[in-house]
């Protein structure tokens, strides 16, 4: 009766889960330099998810469609190692490149795009004043350099909005729709928004500012909820 039983449950592996039995020797690692084994996570023949692979150097860390892609760390065959985000076999992200130079350690850590270094991580945005604002966040979408501003309360764009006034060190804005859009902004750039509105009960008028410096270039976008 037991071995009846191992042998049901060894079948319904094999048939919902055949890559756990036979996914290592038929997943590929499409990174040369790392594709000499793998154990980990497979997709239709392709390392996918969490896993190792090994080759002239080694990677261990989040697969996608064959190529590192995700957090991980790569150590090369002279023992430097990198520590942080891939995308599609390269360095792309927020990382820790440890190396040798000379007869030192050396560490360089920041942003990294297409496996080149591109400097320190930025200091994110900073608030100098934030008066009568009930909460704020910031969304980066891509590397435009823009800055995109919505006022919203209850849930919806703010409409009691009065004395609108917006300073900035630098770029141009227009309003299209609802939404204040501001062009070709040079980082870092320090904004100041100031107008009236009602609070959410409508019980009273709120004197609102809200004064920031964006530090990292790219296509933002700020909500301010009242």
């Amino acid at each position: 009766m037991k071995s009846k039983l191992i042998l049901l449950v060894f079948f319904t592996i094999l048939v919902f889960s055949p890559e756990l039995i036979f996914g290592q020797k038929k997943c590929k690692v499409l990174l040369p330099s790392i594709s000499d084994s793998y154990v980990g996570r497979c997709k239709k023949g392709r390392a996918h998810g969490k896993g190792i692979a090994k080759g002239i150097d080694t990677y261990d860390g989040r697969f996608f469609k064959g190529y590192p892609n995700g957090v991980g760390k790569y150590t090369w065959a002279s023992g430097d190692e990198y520590i942080g985000e891939w995308e599609f076999g390269k360095r792309n992200g927020e990382g820790i490149f440890k190396f040798q130079y000379g007869d030192k350690d050396s560490i360089q850590a920041g942003i990294w795009k297409d496996d080149i270094y591109i400097g320190p991580v930025p200091p994110p945005p900073s608030i100098q004043q934030s008066r009568n604002v009930q909460n704020y966040s910031f969304i980066k979408h891509g590397d435009q350099s823009k800055m995109n501003i919505d006022i919203y309360m209850n849930g919806s764009v703010n409409s009691t909005i009065e004395n609108l006034k917006i300073i900035s060190s630098n770029g141009s804005y227009q309003i299209i729709g609802k939404t204040i859009v501001f062009d070709n902004v040079m980082y870092p750039s320090t904004f100041k928004i100031t107008y009236r509105t009602w609070n959410k009960m409508h019980s009273a008028q709120l004197d609102v500012v809200f004064e920031f410096t964006m530090n990292e270039p790219g296509d933002w976008h700020l909500r301010l909820t009242n």
